[in-house]
């Protein structure tokens, strides 16, 4: 199969599985099930370019077996947490957007599923292109580097879910800032571990035809993580909430994990 029909189903498949998830939320009144499932179309991404390409290699099976080990465990994470919960209070704010359900249900629509399809689509293009390496190819220096990071963005965002996971769960922590364990180096240690994730995995495409290319996955991804829905909205969240988190912010990195700062 060549690029644009692999690219081309590739993304059919998301959008079909966001527009899915989008006639679910109308009777269930909840856009959160779009976040349980994000990890989840990454994986049917990587799943169907494997199957599209038409051939096996070992860089191929890497590549097959790092998007499902990771999407396993952030399935399973995000499923935990929010499974009979009720809506996202993001979403549920998005509801006072709009005067009426019908508008909220259309509203939804355009800026939470389908902006997740765009999404979704861009950050898997490293694992599709790299799906469509020669049939035979090993990994070499450069996918074997990507592996390692992608293996300590894994195990760093494992252990950072945990250690808030633990804390959340905890009522006599209940207020306070998490500020131990990898949340002493950085603020947002799970979205380093994330980012690295799929940093490793473009890394490991790269070794692949006009894997380079692909580049645009990961940096359209930081800047959201980085940017819009993570890292500054959560400071500025945090910090109107919790007064502890302006002295945290001062002496904490903010993504990459560091060694404390002193304060002033």
């Amino acid at each position: 199969m060549d690029y644009p029909a692999l690219l081309f189903a590739t993304a059919a498949f998301a959008f079909g599985a966001v527009l899915l998830l989008w006639l679910l939320s109308i009777p269930l009144r909840d856009v959160s099930i779009i976040d349980m499932a994000f990890a989840g179309i990454l994986a049917g991404i990587g799943v169907l370019a494997f199957v599209l390409a038409g051939t096996i290699a070992p860089l191929q099976l890497m590549l097959l077996g790092m998007v499902l080990a990771w999407a396993l465990r952030m399935s399973w994470h995000l499923l935990r947490r929010n499974w009979g919960h009720g809506e996202d209070p993001r979403y549920a704010r998005l509801r006072s957007w709009v005067d009426n359900e019908r508008a909220f249900i259309w509203l939804s629509l355009r800026q939470v599923f389908l902006l997740q399809g765009v999404v979704i689509w861009l950050v898997a293009l490293p694992l599709q292109v790299g799906m469509l390496a020669p049939a035979g190819m090993t990994p070499g220096a450069l996918a074997w580097a990507g592996f390692a990071l992608w293996a300590l963005g894994l195990a760093c965002e494992s252990i950072a879910d945990h250690q808030l996971t633990r804390i959340r769960a905890d009522p006599s922590k209940r207020g306070t800032v998490l500020d131990t364990g990898l949340w002493r180096y950085s603020r947002h240690p799970n979205y380093f571990g994330e980012l690295c994730v799929w940093w490793g995995i473009f890394l490991v495409a790269c070794e692949a035809p006009w894997g380079f290319a692909t580049v645009i996955g990961p940096l359209a991804y930081s800047y959201l993580v980085i940017n819009i829905t993570g890292q500054r909205t959560l400071d500025k969240k945090m910090a109107r909430e919790k007064p502890a988190y302006k002295h945290y912010m001062e002496s904490t990195s903010g993504l990459i994990p560091l060694p404390p700062r002193r304060r002033a």
